[in-house]
């Protein structure tokens, strides 16, 4: 089996190993199948995004802490990454398209029930149930999207992940609408659309039923893994996710709490974060391609600092959007450490997806999330987001060291 080779236009890896349609090499995006794991991806991705603009509603029916609020969004970070990589393994292995679909009814039922409880404990065990679901989700969806990506990875794989970031946003815009009508039993209202991407993946198994990639004599797959360029990405990617999550966790208490914002306004402010966050991939990807994934995110997410900055310093309509504007330089990167992951470990696709995608994205906010809530608890709101404000230099400075791809060199 031969070697990957690099394409010289877009600097990113081909695999001249696969063979056939669907899994030949391709001029463009296959888009159709893109955007069905795309339905699926946005579901999944709606019921974290939910998650946060829900926080407040749930610490006051539940008489929680900022703490144990904190901990709920930790419980979904947690079961939807720490169990991601060994669902890549899976998928790496054998065609687990039932991922697909069995993984969107777990996290919309998940979801939907935790609305329901009045229970602290099965709440949480509710939450773990979601990420089970998010975590089975996206290993297999990425492995798929790449090899219907083409050759322009960042761009054919942006297919894929907008629809994640389009569902993360419209998660808070859905608790928005409805939170006045239903309180915290709009969690319920997330069952229609889990059952409707559902559907839709069983219909369409046939055009996302890609097989995994060929294997040498023995089993084992040819080509090796840079493991130091993996460590590197992923802890850049994870202090990425500890600014966006933090905000995510933190910023709906410190609008409703020291800004007096209702529920409803609070919500439509994290919606405009993340949709912010889903152009911000969109222009992030087709950069990419051009300037390489390593210059995109040392040159775009240093930005992020002073943005979360002037949002705690002005209140307003100007704080706002410099809130927005965070979200939008914070996700330019997002396909490409996706595509980046997946060059560092060419024949290992749906692994590399689960670090990049379930590890540093999700899981590796898992114990910082509790600590910032303890920080906020300890320290006051305001406090927790300067330090947040702090993290995306550090990413930067992650990030300059990151190695070429091993096609390259």
């Amino acid at each position: 089996m031969s070697a990957p080779t690099m394409g010289r236009c877009t600097g990113m890896v081909v695999d001249t190993t696969r063979t056939g349609p669907p899994a030949g090499i391709r001029d463009r995006p296959e888009r159709r199948g893109l955007l069905l794991l795309g339905s699926g991806h946005f579901v999944v991705d709606m019921t974290v995004g939910a998650l946060s603009p829900l926080l407040p509603l749930f610490k006051r029916s539940l008489t929680l802490s900022d703490l144990r609020t904190s901990m709920v969004l930790a419980g979904i970070t947690f079961s939807s990454s720490f169990i991601q990589p060994l669902f890549g393994v899976v998928a790496d292995r054998v065609r687990a398209t039932w991922f697909l679909w069995w993984g969107v009814a777990l996290a919309s039922a998940g979801l939907a029930l935790s609305g329901l409880t009045t229970v602290y404990w099965a709440l949480l065990a509710l939450i773990v149930v979601c990420g089970l679901g998010v975590g089975a989700y996206h290993p297999e969806a990425a492995r798929v999207a790449n090899h219907l990506a083409g050759p322009r990875k960042a761009s054919g794989v942006a297919w894929f992940t907008i629809g994640g970031n389009l569902g993360f946003a419209f998660g808070p815009l859905i608790v928005a609408l409805f939170v006045p009508l239903l309180d915290e039993k709009t969690t319920l209202v997330f069952l229609v659309p889990g059952a409707f991407a559902f559907t839709l993946l069983v219909l369409g198994r046939h055009r996302i039923s890609h097989p995994v990639a060929a294997t040498a004599a023995g089993g084992r797959r040819q080509g090796r893994s840079d493991v130091r360029g993996m460590t590197l990405l992923v802890t850049a990617v994870s202090l990425r996710t500890w600014t966006q999550l933090g905000l995510l966790v933190i910023v709906p208490l410190f609008l409703t709490e020291q800004r007096g914002m209702s529920d409803r306004d609070e919500s439509l402010v994290i919606f405009a974060f993340v949709l912010t966050g889903t152009l911000g991939t969109i222009a992030g990807s087709a950069v990419a391609d051009r300037v390489g994934g390593k210059a995109m995110f040392v040159g775009s997410i240093p930005v992020a600092a002073p943005l979360i900055a002037a949002f705690i310093l002005v209140d307003g309509p100007a704080g706002i959007v410099a809130f927005a504007g965070a979200g939008f330089i914070l996700m330019a990167s997002f396909s490409a450490t996706v595509v980046m992951g997946q060059e560092y470990m060419p024949h290992r696709l749906a692994l590399a997806a689960a670090w990049v995608l379930g590890f540093a994205a999700i899981g590796s906010a898992t114990p910082w999330l509790p600590a910032i809530g303890a920080i906020a608890d300890a320290a006051g709101q305001t406090a927790a987001l300067w330090i947040i404000a702090a993290l995306p230099i550090a990413a930067a400075a992650v990030a300059a060291f990151l190695p070429p791809p091993l096609a390259a060199v």
